[in-house]
């Protein structure tokens, strides 16, 4: 197989043809690697096979040749001047043909005014570097198959689409069998780098040393590279142009990546680095900014005073950015000699930022241990960011006084959500009377603060302080958002405008405001999951669970375990779906794990509702008393706070359906006094309180069908969807009257689809009292048709539900099909539905 090339067969029999047709002379012109040689070679054969005597040669005496003659010249760009004018006597000879090749660099003065001289009777033909459509070309005929778009750009930018590089790189690849995946196992076999250093070595020294220059780092400026190289501008300039025609410098600036990696192999380092401090130093002198230069010295670990403040200050303006780079900027600083204290707070915010909470904060430690370090003001407020994460509140109170005045409003939020109202009204105080300019971030901070404590107020204002709370939150979360994706916060203001919400039954006040910080990337990665969470939440109660997984999903995405503030989270979600899912097995399983996050994060006043969920759990699987504890933690962190309406009614309604569960209407009671009491002040809990009233008085028989409506209509109306379906769906399992069953039933089934609920509560037919044989229509089923049953609406197939029963599909599809008839089932959904109210019976109310 010929080696491709540049050019197309066409060319060289248009070059070729019989006489009259060709030009007095051709010159072949491209930089060194780009086939000039290969292109003379198929020249001379083609004019050998028409019967030419080729030259490879100015003749000695032109005017003596034989006959026709083809005079093929290689590297016309050195020809001396006395070849120079022999060659002008060849052209004016019609019996010789003449093909000149050269480089664009040098241009000896007398072949250019001979060439000039030719004028419209030359034909030039350019050669030059491939690009990815002639690469891809070549790959098609040396391996018989296209080369993958990321491999052909890998290639391509290796060897800068040299053909001299380019096409033995492709050949090793057919003879290694086939073309590989990934670009990553790009291999450059021996052959192509011993090419390439053979093609260096060929290069004349100074322009050698200007490509090494180039390849360490140099930019494409003349001044600079002459400084570097001892020598004028304007031999600089020359030295570029006879680098461009060698090949390995592309137009770009930019050394042959293959090449450069072979400069710098096979100068010696100490060369290497000499040059590029050379280099640093000039270029930071003359005021401009080479950060790769900088990185490059920093990864060989030299320490440099100009590298060090370079990456120092550019790792500090790439916190505000790209966390993640600031942190490799300023570690790169460090190596290069900046003193390791005096980067550590920075370094800490950089990993905290970025995700790295173990890293952030063994460097916050490195800062605050130190007490001469300057930045452990900062290094105070990433270690609080982290620790609120992993439920220490307390102590990141502590850390954000450290901090200063410009965390106070940090201080605060942690000091409330422990309980110490005083101490927190102390710190916000203190800090308006320190600080002298306010930031975004503190300002922010403090209505955050500020919100929480509006939220707190009781009394017979208590529906506009909630407004008040809700309308300051979400101030602080628009406040943030120019600059909120690097601000390591305490807690996350549009998170906590939304648990304001969700407790006050604002589900859509809650999903606009989570939905803007997601938008937003509010409070970067360290937020991320919480937001994501809670709208995980809202989709629960609304009995989206489809939608709840969907957001569950990219919160557990990422490089490490959640924080135990944001997994208490999770692990309440998959209780609360496998709950309200009656999927028994499945709550048994996430109530193991609940328990454990429940260990790791203490109680405090924004967990509130996942502890509610938990409780509510506890007493469906019997297993209350391990709750007791956290339960009692609430409940003094409540009095300590001053019992808020707000935040102790959710907490009461779950300690209700808790006891309802429980059948224990001693636990009920406080709970049952707390929402009345706070009904007066609150729409809210008068709506869980009447609610809580209705489902006891379904579950003790005494089924008022328009109560129940009107409570289950008013818990959707407060963003419990699901729980007001279930009551209604409740209700009609228990009514004995065939009208009020299907009003409960129909309401069950329109609260579902107005608050979108996946799964709507329905109610079997009842069976008449003390009947014995079951009766088609009568909705009694047997223990196997129960167990069939369940599989069923779990959604496996026959053949599945038989390998189950160690029966067979078609036993199974019987037993379908007399369940069906005997529940009075029209259709496949209509059969669903009534088996899941069937099996609901088998379970107390969630």
């Amino acid at each position: 197989m010929s080696a491709p090339t540049g050019w197309s067969p066409e060319l060289v029999r248009e070059l070729t043809a019989a006489s009259g047709r060709v030009p007095a002379v051709v010159t072949v012109v491209g930089p060194g690697g780009t086939g000039k040689s290969l292109l003379l070679a198929e020249l001379a054969t083609a004019h050998e096979r028409a019967g030419l005597a080729v030259l490879d040669a100015v003749p000695e005496d032109p005017a003596t040749l034989p006959g026709p003659v083809a005079v093929l010249v290689d590297d016309a760009h050195h020809l001396p001047d006395a070849d120079v004018a022999r060659l002008g006597v060849l052209l004016r000879s019609p019996a010789a043909r003449v093909v000149l090749a050269q480089r664009p660099w040098p241009r000896p003065a007398a072949l250019g005014a001979l060439l000039a001289e030719v004028g419209a009777a030359r034909r030039t033909v350019v050669l030059g570097h491939a690009d990815r459509a002639r690469l891809r070309g070549w790959a098609r005929e040396l391996l018989g198959e296209a080369l993958a778009p990321p491999l052909a750009d890998a290639v391509l930018t290796l060897t800068g689409g040299l053909p001299a590089f380019a096409v033995p790189l492709l050949r090793a690849m057919g003879r290694r069998g086939g073309v590989p995946g990934q670009p990553g196992r790009l291999v450059v076999p021996d052959e192509v780098t011993e090419r390439v250093r053979a093609d260096l070595a060929a290069v004349e020294e100074q322009a050698r040393a200007l490509l090494h220059a180039l390849a360490a780092g140099a930019p494409l400026d003349e001044d600079v590279l002459g400084e570097v190289l001892g020598v004028s501008p304007d031999r600089a300039v020359d030295l570029l142009d006879a680098g461009r025609a060698t090949g390995l410098l592309l137009g770009t600036g930019e050394v042959v990546p293959l090449a450069a990696r072979a400069l710098l192999a096979v100068t010696p380092p100490d060369v290497t680095r000499r040059v590029r401090r050379q280099l640093l130093a000039l270029m930071v002198e003359r005021g401009d900014e080479p950060v790769e230069l900088a990185r490059r010295l920093a990864a060989e670990r030299v320490r440099d005073r100009h590298a060090a403040r370079l990456l120092e200050r550019h790792g500090e303006a790439a916190l505000s950015d790209d966390p993640a780079l600031a942190a490799q900027l300023l570690g790169e600083a460090a190596r290069s000699g900046a003193p390791v204290a005096s980067l550590a707070g920075r370094r800490a915010q950089a990993a905290a930022l970025a995700g790295d909470l173990d890293g952030a904060l063994q460097w916050a430690d490195t800062a605050l241990a130190d007490e001469t370090a300057p930045d452990r003001a900062r290094a105070a407020g990433v270690t609080a960011a982290v620790l609120a994460q992993r439920g220490l509140l307390s102590r990141a109170a502590g850390l954000c006084r450290l901090a200063g005045a410009e965390r106070a409003g940090s201080a605060a939020l942690a000091l409330l959500a422990t309980g110490e109202p005083d101490a927190a009204a102390t710190a916000l105080e203190a800090a308006r009377t320190a600080r002298e300019v306010p930031t975004v971030l503190s300002v922010s901070e403090e209505l955050t603060a500020q919100g929480v404590f509006q939220s707190l107020r009781t009394g017979d204002d208590a529906a506009a302080d909630i407004a008040a709370a809700l309308s300051t939150l979400t101030r602080a979360a628009a406040l943030l958002e120019p600059v909120g994706r690097t601000a390591l916060l305490v807690d996350s203001p549009a998170a906590l405008a939304a648990l304001v919400a969700l407790h006050s039954g604002e589900l859509g006040v809650a999903e606009s405001v989570l939905q803007r910080a997601v938008d937003a990337d509010l409070g970067g990665p360290p937020c991320r999951r919480r937001h994501r969470l809670l709208l995980a939440w809202i989709a629960m109660l609304a009995g989206r669970f489809t939608s709840a997984r969907e957001q569950m999903g990219p919160a557990q995405e990422g490089s490490g375990p959640l924080e135990p503030r944001d997994d208490v989270v999770l692990q309440a979600l998959e209780v609360g779906l496998a709950r309200r899912s009656s999927d028994l097995p499945a709550l048994v399983r996430a109530w193991v794990r609940a328990r454990e996050a429940v260990v790791r994060h203490p109680v405090d006043l924004f967990t509130l509702l996942p502890l509610g969920e938990l409780v509510v759990a506890a007493a469906r699987l019997r297993d209350g008393e391990r709750l007791r504890p956290h339960l009692a933690e609430a409940q003094a962190l409540l009095a300590r706070l001053g019992d808020p309406q707000l935040w102790a009614t959710s907490l009461h309604w779950s300690g209700a359906q808790a006891a309802i569960l429980a059948d224990d209407p001693e636990a009920l009671r406080p709970h049952a006094v707390a929402l009345v009491a706070a009904a007066r002040t609150s729409h809210y809990a008068a709506t869980v309180a009447r609610a809580g009233r209705t489902w006891l008085q379904v579950l003790s028989g005494e089924v008022d069908p328009d109560e129940v409506v009107a409570a289950a209509e008013q818990l959707t109306a407060v963003g419990l969807g699901w729980d007001g379906s279930r009551l209604a769906g409740q209700a009609a399992a228990r009514a004995t009257e065939q009208r009020a069953r299907s009003v409960l039933l129909g309401c069950a089934r329109s609260l579902a689809d107005s608050a979108g609920c996946e799964t709507a509560p329905v109610v079997p037919v009842p069976r008449p009292a003390g009947e014995g044989t079951p009766a088609v229509g009568t909705g009694t089923l047997s223990d196997r048709e129960r167990e069939v049953a369940r599989l069923v609406v779990a959604g496996q197939t026959y053949r599945e539900i038989g390998g189950r029963l160690y029966i067979s599909a078609k036993t199974v599809e019987h037993h379908v099909s007399r369940m069906r008839q005997r529940l009075g089932a029209g259709t496949r959904s209509d059969l669903l539905a009534r088996l899941r109210a069937e099996l609901a019976e088998e379970t107390e109310p969630a």
